[in-house]
């Protein structure tokens, strides 16, 4: 059996043909900045025959937000696409792309099924006391709570922290910073997330590229009645104008953030600041939440290319006992699956491992198609 693997992030679309949920891929790409459309497809299809890879038995799409009825990994049939359709409003910058994707894989595979692989799913049984907002109950009613995302990227963290440190995930207190365009820090206790920072919608917690994190609830009213801003015009600005880019003022790209502020351009040098602040906070409030901590991991772009970014984040950590090797730290090599990093006088491993999202998105694609080959679905 093969399975294509379809990975639509916020800077990149990523792919990969995988024939089983343990082996390398047969190939494995991304294409940059994408526009989800026929053109893209075709693309992929290119690359495809390119490595000679003729036949696909199935396609697993990653889709940021199940809202409220979707966690587990699921074929998708018309309910399907109507419910990710519906988590539109809460994720409107990742499932339309996710949706369209999924259309129009349907028109060029009409005879492979197709599977809907949902980043909330990982975060589905956080505690009642961790997802609740103290809003009103019809608020609550309606599907206000927090769901969290790039919960793919932190299963595959616990899986490959585990792997290296030869101990069980029921033995782990891990803290996962998922750091790219899109970033989110995970509490990861015991094999269970029980937190993390990005909430209803992908705005929440920590500074990005070009998403603002965490805000006073009460700014987009003030910059309505001051700017005179319409809520389409906030929630844009919120989504596409902040982060790295607003800070900085000129870029989202932590590349050029960090070479503008080697170059003493003050608005980058602060953007870095308030961008490794961010992290450093939340983990530190969650080895708190886990009554401790046992690994730290980076995961995604930034964290896996950006060894000055772990630096700037771990930097005020010793508190925790976490001290980082820094010649380790800058000779680390992204092509490395997953590396230790931390002094060996550290008590807590510090770790990156490389994002693995392909393949977390082929394993649950096969283990749906199995669940309905086997008449469990």
């Amino acid at each position: 059996m093969r399975v294509l693997a379809i990975n639509a992030g916020s800077a990149t679309l990523k792919f990969g043909v995988f024939e089983s949920a343990r082996t390398l891929p047969l190939i494995e790409s991304a294409i940059d900045h994408p526009a989800v459309d026929a053109a893209t497809f075709e693309e992929i299809e290119r690359h495809l025959h390119r490595a000679g890879v003729t036949t696909i038995d199935g396609i697993g799409h990653r889709v940021a937000h199940g809202g409220p009825l979707l966690s587990n990994a699921v074929l998708v049939d018309e309910e399907v696409e109507r419910e990710i359709g519906k988590a539109s409003a809460l994720a409107p910058h990742h499932n339309p792309a996710a949706l369209a994707g999924i259309r129009l894989t349907l028109e060029r595979w009409p005879g492979v099924r197709h599977v809907a692989v949902f980043d909330t799913a990982f975060h589905d049984d956080m505690p009642e006391y961790a997802h609740s907002y103290a809003v009103p109950p019809s608020w609550r009613a309606a599907g206000v709570r927090r769901y969290g995302f790039h919960g793919l990227s932190h299963q595959g963290v616990l899986a490959a922290v585990s792997t290296e440190l030869k101990r069980p995930p029921s033995e782990l207190r891990i803290v996962s910073c998922h750091i790219g365009s899109g970033a989110s820090v995970c509490a990861i206790d015991r094999g269970r997330s029980i937190d993390t920072s990005m909430g209803m919608t992908a705005l929440e917690g920590l500074v990005m590229g070009t998403r603002c994190g965490d805000l006073d609830p009460g700014v987009p009213g003030f910059v309505a009645r001051a700017l005179g801003l319409t809520l389409a015009q906030i929630e844009a600005a919120l989504y596409s104008d902040s982060g790295l880019k607003g800070l900085s003022g000129e870029s989202s790209d932590l590349r050029i953030v960090e070479k503008r502020a080697g170059e003493g351009v003050a608005a980058a040098q602060l953007a870095l600041q308030v961008h490794a602040y961010r992290v450093r906070k939340y983990i530190g409030a969650y080895a708190a939440a886990m009554g401790g901590c046992d690994a730290v991991a980076f995961t995604g772009g930034a964290g896996e290319n950006s060894a000055a970014l772990r630096r700037r984040i771990v930097d005020g950590l010793e508190f925790i006992g976490l001290e980082l090797d820094e010649e380790r730290n800058r000779a680390y090599s992204p092509n490395t699956e997953v590396a230790q990093l931390q002094s060996s006088r550290s008590a807590v491993a510090v770790l990156v491992v490389q994002a693995r999202e392909q393949l977390a998105i082929a394993r649950e694609t096969f283990r749906a198609l199995n669940d309905q080959a086997s008449g469990l679905v």
